[in-house]
Parts: structure tokens; C-alpha cells; sequence
């Protein structure tokens, strides 16, 4: 069965990082979210920078995984929003950002996005995540803590599968 692995990124033992640190005071423990593909690729969006697709690690003690079960279709859909992501060049916005912690809400922008709401708004797409949550409102901390609850229900469904018994008969 396929899975997404969301990961977190806890600034609290990064030597650098200010601005990751100043994130993570505001909602913490977490700055950051990626998430990332059973074939190790990862969609990620950083200050600065487009929305983002490559292959990568993390091998960094100080992030944390929180691996979602789903059907090959939720994959496909999770995967095709996020390539479409990329190709439309979504930037990274700075209000948006802000105003996830905020009471200051921002008009949705369909052209620019902060990391978790790029993450929350894939895994909507996938049938992951409510669509009742708002994406313009999420940090990756708040994240966090919607989706462990979510990921726990889909691991103990996928758990309590019956599997049809392969019948093994000796032949003599």
C-alpha cells in the first residue's frame, strides 16, 4: 500500500536559522513541513523560492515523520496537484505565511503559498485532509497536530484489513 510522508522540521537544535526559530516561537515546535513521495521525491516550497519537486533525504534528527496510508489514486491525485504546483510556478509568500499565525487573514492567491499550506492543500486534494480546513490558516505546528490523529485512524484501517488466506495444501 502506498503512504505520504509528512515531515516536520523542529529549528529548536539548529544552531542557525533565526527566522526558522521565529517561526517555530510563534506556533510551536515546528517551522517547516515538506512532504514527500513513496519514490523519495519531495514537494516543498522555502522563503524566496517557487514550489519545488526533487529527490531527497531526511537524514536531520530534527525532523519528524508522520506517514499517511492511501490508495494508489489518493497518490496519483496528491502527486498531479503538486506537479501542477510546480509548473504553475507558485511562490512563496511572506503574508501568507504571517497570517497563519496571526489574526490577520489574507485573500486566497492561488499563485503564491507558505509550506504548510502547499502541504495541506495537497493532501486535500488527495482526500487526506478535511476540506473544511482552512489551508490559509495552517501552520506547520497546526499541521501537525490535525493530522497525527488522521494518520493513527488510517494505520489502524489499514491494520484491520481482512486478507484472504493463501490455502496451502500438501501434496503427499
Amino acid at each position: 500500500m502506498p503512504e505520504l510522508k509528512v515531515w516536520f522540521y523542529d529549528p529548536s537544535h539548529d544552531s542557525e536559522g533565526v527566522i526558522n526559530k521565529l517561526v517555530a516561537s510563534l506556533d510551536s515546535p515546528f517551522c517547516h513541513v515538506e512532504l514527500q513521495f513513496a519514490d523519495g521525491c519531495a514537494c516543498s516550497i522555502y522563503m524566496g523560492s517557487d514550489v519545488t519537486m526533487k529527490i531527497r533525504g531526511f537524514s536531520s534528527p530534527n525532523y519528524t515523520c508522520v506517514t499517511l496510508p492511501c490508495s494508489l489514486i489518493q497518490e496519483s491525485r496528491a502527486r498531479s496537484f503538486a506537479e501542477t504546483q510546480t509548473s504553475n510556478r507558485v511562490q512563496f509568500s511572506t503574508l501568507q505565511m504571517s497570517s497563519c499565525v496571526t489574526w490577520f487573514q489574507t485573500a486566497n492567491d492561488s499563485s503564491k503559498t507558505f509550506c504548510s499550506k502547499l502541504v495541506s492543500e495537497t493532501l486535500q486534494a488527495a482526500d487526506l485532509l478535511p476540506h473544511t480546513i482552512d489551508s490559509r490558516q495552517i501552520s506547520p505546528s497546526a499541521l501537525y497536530r490535525i493530522i497525527q490523529p488522521i494518520a493513527e485512524s488510517l494505520r489502524i484501517k489499514t491494520n484491520n484489513q481482512r486478507v484472504q488466506a493463501i490455502d496451502f495444501k500438501c501434496m503427499a
